[in-house]
């Protein structure tokens, strides 16, 4: 390592953006091993920028990539999970190794740190599910993370247009936030076709999160209720009427999966409501499908 690590890594960085496939895991590994924060952090960033064009060259330090992903220094640890967002897809049997690491990291400290992880999680159980089967518990609790909020209409006049990209920002981490917890919904989904009885162990905690505000959160829930009722698992008292109320206000998708939902679930005091849906909703298709519906739980109660 030179006495000038920081200018030569700067370099790399400017080289890997400008011809990537020329940069070599040894042209990397020295500045990983500095002891600055800023010089590994930008090694990291040449691992990204590799593996956005070439995974192959990076893969040999996958290993250290989640090494890093534990690191004290956010901003380490952030590049460290941008690169290995990058290295899934061709990689996922290397990644997966750090499974641990990663879902743990899914109740990080920062909406950023959470949706970096997220984005790996989710894509490491669309190639390997089977490797978040003993990670439910943590895919849950990233459900429960709650971001910052804008500010209502009742503070928002407090807001003047000097502080409009302290706004911004908030929004962004409201979306990052938000966008963690919809990769969450849709491993679990991943994890659920794979291997149902991971699942159903952590059903009452996800109840809560069955009716979410967030539809993308919502939906995927109550597909994975759907596919445990269809299979004849028992599913926890409470969650039925969840679903339910998602008929009255839900997008034509939610509510024709709340549909499907409450059918497997034999939810006969939730007909009233399904009719009401099959009278009221404007989609042919999904008044005609509440209809149906409707009659099943209906015939149902009166068996």
């Amino acid at each position: 390592m030179t006495a000038d690590a920081t200018g030569d890594v700067e370099t790399l960085v400017e080289r890997a953006e400008e011809e990537p496939t020329s940069v070599t895991v040894a042209d990397i590994r020295p500045y990983l091993e500095a002891d600055e924060d800023i010089t590994r952090k930008r090694a990291l960033d040449v691992c990204q920028a590799v593996a956005y064009v070439d995974s192959e060259r990076i893969a040999p330090l996958i290993p250290d990539l989640l090494d890093f992903v534990e690191d004290d220094f956010l901003a380490v640890k952030h590049s460290a999970l941008g690169a290995i967002g990058h290295l899934v897809p061709d990689e996922p049997d290397a990644v997966a190794e750090g499974a641990e690491k990663l879902t743990r990291e899914l109740t990080g400290e920062t909406p950023l740190t959470r949706f970096l992880a997220a984005k790996s999680v989710a894509l490491l159980a669309f190639e390997r599910p089977g490797a978040l089967v003993d990670h439910v518990e943590e895919l849950v609790a990233a459900l429960g993370q709650e971001g910052p909020r804008l500010p209502d209409e009742s503070t928002e006049s407090q807001f003047t247009a000097s502080d409009d990209p302290v706004r911004e920002e908030i929004g962004k981490n409201v979306a990052q936030n938000e966008n963690a917890r919809e990769l969450a919904a849709k491993a679990l989904v991943a994890v659920a076709e794979t291997d149902p009885d991971a699942i159903v162990p952590h059903l009452g905690a996800l109840q809560p999160y069955v009716d979410d505000r967030n539809e993308i959160v919502s939906g995927p829930l109550i597909e994975i209720v759907s596919t445990l009722a269809a299979d004849d698992y028992t599913i926890p008292d409470g969650i039925a009427e969840r679903v339910e109320s998602t008929l009255p206000d839900g997008s034509t998708q939610l509510r024709a999966r709340s549909l499907r939902a409450l059918g497997y679930l034999s939810a006969t005091d939730a007909a009233d409501t399904v009719r009401t849906v099959a009278e009221e909703a404007d989609d042919e298709e999904l008044a005609a499908f509440a209809a149906d519906t409707a009659e099943w739980l209906e015939s149902a109660d009166d068996g």
